[in-house]
């Protein structure tokens, strides 16, 4: 059957670097795809944001050999975290010339995630990476999330919250408050500071990656992987942030467990970015989580979010998402 007489559902995936956009058919089949520009509105601004997820659609619905409208449709973006940036641009998308999608919800992506790696099952994703956020579902689509408001309040157990913990560290040995740690010598080395007093113009004015300006969130938490090669080394100061980082993270998990009334002995946590999937703390985390919850499954995801949002598509449009549907999906997804 040519493409244009099917029903197409589309999943999008939207980041602060990227957005893709995957097209399938009621089967699971996938039909067309993109790969185009960030569309996080925090990253890039609502007027990027909203070209570039356009974009997604009509070069998908081309590589499809279709015209971009769609039965469903399911946006998983990161950056929106509230009902009211997600209404706006939900009302944005359907003011889009040329492209309709008939049923649609705008969310942040968390949720392609946990589709990802537990499909419509109930499950609980954890994400810490640049930052950390961790999202839980029900099968009868109860939810609840914890944390993920962004480096200011939240992002405990993020790459960002070890290198600040880690520069606290360093700060403390070099003015005499704190024990010895070798982050004092790995940091300082890394901001090029010779002196204690230099890391607030470092850090509040004097960016490596861009003179004159500060540090980005991005940019301090490139450090952590100085803490990774610290405790890697036996530092016992670099050790014990990764425990504590470990700790704020599972909190966030059993939050999310408790709040959902998830039986014991039935809880599924996929993880996911470079904190909890790399050593140490790949290891320091496991074992705090399962002390904590005895006999948690923790696993990676099994498709990338992308693929999540396509599967959340087609239960939007009422599309039952069997082990067929699924299998088809693993088969035929791009690796974009």
């Amino acid at each position: 059957m040519p493409h244009s007489e099917l029903k197409l559902f589309v999943g999008i995936d939207g980041g602060g670097t990227k957005t893709r956009a995957l097209i399938v058919s009621s089967d699971g089949i996938c039909r067309g795809n993109a790969l185009v520009g960030a569309s996080n509105p925090n990253s890039v601004g609502a007027e990027t944001a909203l070209s570039n997820l356009r974009r997604a659609l009509e070069e998908a619905a081309v590589s499809a050999g279709t015209t971009p409208h769609f039965e469903a449709g399911f946006f998983g973006i990161s950056g929106v975290n509230d009902s009211v940036s997600a209404q706006f641009l939900r009302e944005k998308i359907a003011a889009f010339d040329g492209v309709s999608v008939r049923n649609y919800l705008v969310e942040n992506d968390t949720r392609s995630l946990c589709a990802a790696t537990f499909g419509m099952r109930s499950g609980i994703v954890l994400i810490a990476g640049t930052g950390s956020k961790c999202y839980g579902r029900t099968e009868d689509g109860r939810e609840w999330e914890t944390g993920g408001y962004d480096f200011y309040v939240s992002d405990e157990g993020s790459a960002f919250d070890l290198a600040r913990r880690g520069l606290i560290a360093a700060v403390r040995d070099a003015d005499g408050r704190g024990e010895p740690t070798m982050l004092r010598e790995l940091l300082f080395g890394a901001l090029q500071i010779s002196e204690t007093g230099q890391i607030s113009q470092r850090l509040h004015q004097d960016s490596l990656k861009n003179p004159g300006k500060p540090m980005s969130k991005e940019e301090i938490a490139s450090l952590a992987h100085f803490i990774d090669e610290a405790c890697l080394a036996g530092d016992a100061v670099a050790r014990r942030i990764f425990e504590a980082a470990a700790e704020d993270l599972v909190k966030m998990v059993t939050t999310v467990i408790g709040k959902l009334r998830i039986p014991e002995g039935e809880a599924r946590l996929g993880i996911t970015g470079g904190v909890i999937l790399h050593e140490p703390g790949g290891e320091i985390f496991r074992r705090a989580m399962r002390r904590a919850v005895p006999g948690i499954e923790i696993s990676e995801p099994a498709f990338p979010p992308v693929v999540g949002a396509a599967i959340r598509a087609l239960a939007l449009g009422g599309v039952a998402v069997t082990p067929v549907v699924t299998e088809n999906l693993g088969m035929t997804f791009p690796k974009l």
